[in-house]
């Protein structure tokens, strides 16, 4: 994004002669010492230490605190303030909320009922809470029945997405001849009957649908339920209206995979289609925040398709873009549309929506809790049963070619079990090559084991039926993944299974097979597939002991700024380009000794004098986006 040069000065001068970043009346946030009176401490550091302001998007990573330059020069800070904006409790001051707290909002497939209750939750972690400050599951919440929704986790959410978007990426290289994007009619009547895609170097070929047309030169194409189709004109331009190709004002389509959201009934597929798109769809829905982001409007040919954000994920604003259109931007750069009219502006920023992609991308995947001969039995279960059919279980992140963007993650963190610790441990892969103080990403391919899943939606009977608020009956679900299933109570997409075996029970339809063989198994065998999904598993992150080091093995005394932080573990702060340190040993009130993990650095750890982060009066608006800095004002930077 490009900022006024004097705006820009005038920052700079700030800069230089600004030694305090106040505070007014934050308290979700606690970034205060032990020991100092005020109200907003933590010793645990699990808190969120760095105070809201807006981040601003950038494209040029000289511009120090833009996102450009958090992305190269500071990933792991960037990772953290993703993470902060998915914790954060928003407030009033935010602009939270629209006209009505928990209205309800919609509509259902008749066009009439809502579907869920809206303006209810302030927070992400309002919902995905389990394990808290984690990107985990939490409660059923009202949406489409009266049974609700399981909350699912979303720990390796990155891996998702870039299995969604490789799917995508597939099935186009087989029928989209002339790789434009999209597939005309011509394209259409000489593709495959089926569109197969192989997870895996050894694994199943698995069919997505029928790319032809339903009537040769026009009609719809017939793909699985868990992809969402539009049309295009003559130019491969998107006609909005449009619902097939019908050779006078449309001549083509193009296609997303919704990979989030359990699945939505036939013809509607799920809810999002990418991370991006999963975070500031809820944040409109369930705190009223409206979103600005040209990243996923920015689709220069009009087919339905962005541009790779900063994070490297194309959108699909054919059918997914938030509705504060940034169509009348102040001098400074951001949205003043306001469109839900409560005078706060620009809510969420594009640069808020790069860091919580960023967070999402990288967030760490679910990890098995036993042993390699546990595993084995398990999987070896599941495949006699037939459940490997759809709960396949490993994929491969291509890398990246002329088809492929590769895996676009910076960091992986290797979680795995540990026989003789009788423990969760991780290590942390880097991903990247650090070159004169820029981190490069490889872009390198990636195995993924225990996905155990298809992505796709299935038929799945009587047991899975749902009858929604308006009558609508539903039986098409996709297939979860089962990483992370065994901290999943409850199970199902209502939260109405109360153990695995239940959850299993209640397969039917094209798992009707596959049941009848888990009921008529040995008990050996019914034990070993639920000792697997009882021991995949979420686990806290930033507690897990872990090699952040690479030394090979987990420190009991890891020093970070010299000063002692106790067992080795993935903390993003102690890997920043300048690492928090902690107050270290302190005495509580009963007069123990205890250590507070409280920042003693914090503005400089966390880069709040950088020019695009500075934010003088606390009003959550950086100085580069407020026309008053030094004067507090929360809705616009000035009232």
């Amino acid at each position: 994004m490009q900022h006024n040069l004097l705006r820009a000065a005038f920052g700079a001068v700030v800069l230089a002669f600004s030694t305090f970043s106040p505070a007014f009346g934050q308290y979700v946030e606690r970034p205060d010492l032990f020991g100092s009176g005020s109200k907003a401490v933590d010793v645990s550091g699990r808190s969120i230490k760095d105070p809201r302001v807006r981040a601003v998007h950038t494209t040029d990573p000289t511009q120090a605190g833009g996102t450009a330059y958090l992305f190269d020069q500071d990933p792991f800070l960037a990772y953290q303030l993703g993470r902060n904006l998915n914790f954060f409790e928003f407030n009033e001051h935010c602009g939270t909320f629209d006209a009505r707290v928990a209205n309800l909002a919609g509509p259902m497939p008749d066009g009439t009922t809502a579907k869920i209750t809206a303006n209810n939750q302030t927070s992400c972690l309002g919902c995905h809470n389990l394990p808290t400050g984690n990107p985990g599951g939490g409660p059923n919440f009202s949406k489409d029945s009266g049974f609700g929704r399981n909350s699912p986790h979303y720990y390796g959410a990155g891996i998702v997405e870039m299995l969604a978007i490789q799917v995508r990426a597939d099935m186009l290289a087989q029928i989209d001849a002339d790789a434009n994007g999209w597939v005309s009619v011509a394209e259409s009547q000489a593709a495959p009957s089926q569109l197969l895609v192989r997870m895996s170097t050894n694994g199943p070929a698995i069919d997505y649908g029928r790319p032809r047309l339903t009537n040769g030169t026009t009609g719809r194409p017939q793909f699985n339920n868990i992809f969402r189709v539009w049309y295009l004109d003559a130019s491969g331009h998107v006609v909005p209206t449009a619902t097939q190709v019908d050779g006078t004002s449309t001549f083509g389509y193009g296609f997303e995979m919704v990979v989030w959201g359990f699945g939505q009934g036939p013809g509607r597929s799920a809810l999002n289609p990418t991370n991006r798109a999963f975070l500031w769809d809820p944040l409109k829905t369930h705190g009223g925040l409206e979103s600005c982001d040209p990243s996923t409007r920015n689709d220069p040919d009009g087919d339905g398709v962005s541009a790779p954000t900063l994070a490297g994920a194309i959108q699909f604003p054919a059918t997914h873009k938030p509705n504060d259109h940034g169509t009348n931007l102040d001098p400074l750069g951001f949205s003043r549309d306001d469109p839900d009219a409560d005078s706060c502006l620009n809510e969420i920023s594009e640069g808020d929506l790069d860091l919580g992609e960023w967070f999402m991308l990288n967030a760490p995947r679910p990890a098995f809790a036993g042993t390699r001969p546990e595993y084995r039995a398990g999987v070896g279960a599941l495949e006699s049963m037939g459940c490997t059919a759809c709960h396949v279980a490993d994929w491969t992140i291509q890398p990246r070619d002329a088809t492929h963007a590769g895996d676009r993650r910076f960091v992986h963190l290797n979680v795995g079990w540990n026989e003789d610790a009788g423990r969760l441990e991780g290590k942390l892969v880097r991903l990247y090559n650090l070159v004169g103080g820029t981190y490069q990403r490889n872009f390198g391919g990636a195995p993924v084991p225990a996905v155990f899943s298809d992505l796709k939606h299935h038929e799945m009977g009587e047991g899975f039926k749902e009858i929604d608020f308006g009558g609508t009956v539903n039986t098409l679900w996709r297939t979860p993944m089962l990483w992370g299933v065994g901290s999943g109570f409850p199970w199902g997409h209502d939260g109405r299974s109360l153990s695995l075996e239940d959850a299993i029970l209640r397969h039917g339809g094209e798992a009707a097979a596959s049941r009848a063989a888990y009921v008529g198994a040995p008990a050996t065998a019914r034990a070993a597939v639920i000792n697997l999904l009882q021991k995949l598993v979420l686990y806290d992150i930033e507690d897990l002991p872990a090699d952040v080091d690479g030394d090979g093995v987990v420190s009991e005394h890891f020093f970070v700024a010299g000063v002692d932080t106790g067992r080795e573990r993935f903390n993003a702060e102690w890997l920043f380009r300048t690492p928090v340190q902690i107050q270290g040993p302190v005495v509580n009130g009963d007069g123990v000794t205890i250590t507070s993990f409280a920042a003693v650095n914090r503005d400089a750890a966390y880069g709040r004098r950088l020019p695009w982060r500075l934010d003088t009066d606390g009003d959550m608006w950086p100085d580069v986006w407020d026309h008053a800095p030094t004067i507090p004002g929360y809705m616009d930077g000035v009232n």
